[in-house]
């Protein structure tokens, strides 16, 4: 064994313990988040799994390969058929027997560090990458810091501070949640060729062609009387612009309190 600078394994390749995915090369890749204060200074990346290894792998052009199912449970696969269809922290274990068995496992030991769970019932939790809906915030930083100089702030700090440093570091805003409760998402999906269509106001819903709903809702919609929240609005659809048959359904995404609270008169 010995000491090496990270820079001087950049251009290495290595065999992976776990070759699921041959047809994708396993290289080495430098970062500046990997701590230097303990343990080897290499970790594994996953861009599926963890904010940082997916700004990495975008950036190298790296695969977002999905091993657990969004239930938390290991997907089927050969050369994890042992665990597959467990918990993915309930697997741990067998993993770390399964590379002891086969020679590939330098140390076994508990470590405490900090780590998610769900504050609600204990359960650890996984980073997962998935599609959300975005507002491209981005494309308008510049007007946003430049209006924030048009504001008086009480107490002044905040103006260059906290609200100053989250405008200078803005990225583009998830709004989406897969929750019950929220002001639905207004974009309805073709059942049959997938257009999306974003509705903005109770009018153009109205005068959708084939516009359905169950009675009650159809009702109060027609007279502009409707609760507009689920489940009533889960059950407007209507006929798609874009091909023959294919029906518009509301996809079951809420917006992020913050839109609400955006939203509200001052």
């Amino acid at each position: 064994l010995e000491e090496v600078k990270g820079c001087d394994l950049e251009p290495l390749y290595y065999e992976p313990l776990y070759p699921e995915h041959p047809q994708y090369v396993n290289r080495v890749i430098v970062a500046d988040f990997v701590s230097m204060e303990e343990g080897t200074g290499i970790v594994h990346i996953a861009p599926a799994y963890g904010a940082e290894d997916l700004d990495l792998g975008l950036k190298c052009d790296l695969p977002v390969v999905h091993t657990v199912d969004l239930d938390g449970k290991v997907m089927p696969a050969p050369v994890l058929s042992f665990v597959a269809g467990k918990f993915f922290k309930e697997a741990d274990n067998d993993i770390m027997d399964d590379l002891d068995r086969r020679g590939l496992l330098y140390r076994r030991e508990i470590i405490r560090h900090t780590y998610p769970f769900c504050w609600r019932c204990a359960t650890p939790l996984l980073y997962y990458a998935k599609p959300s809906w975005y507002i491209k915030t981005t494309a308008r930083k510049e007007r946003l810091i430049a209006g924030n100089e048009e504001i008086n702030w009480y107490p002044e700090h905040i103006k260059h501070g906290r609200f100053g440093d989250w405008l200078e570091n803005n990225v583009d805003w998830a709004f989406s949640r897969e929750r019950y409760w929220g002001t639905p998402l207004p974009v309805w999906r073709c059942d049959s060729c997938g257009k999306d269509n974003c509705i903005g106001s109770l009018e153009e819903l109205r005068g959708k062609p084939g516009l359905s709903a169950e009675p009650m809702v159809l009702e109060a919609l027609q007279k502009g009387e409707a609760d507009l929240h689920r489940p009533y609005i889960d059950t407007v659809t209507f006929d798609c612009s874009e091909c023959e048959g294919g029906k518009m359904r509301r996809l079951p995404d809420v917006l992020d309190a913050w839109f609400d609270s955006g939203a509200m008169p001052v």
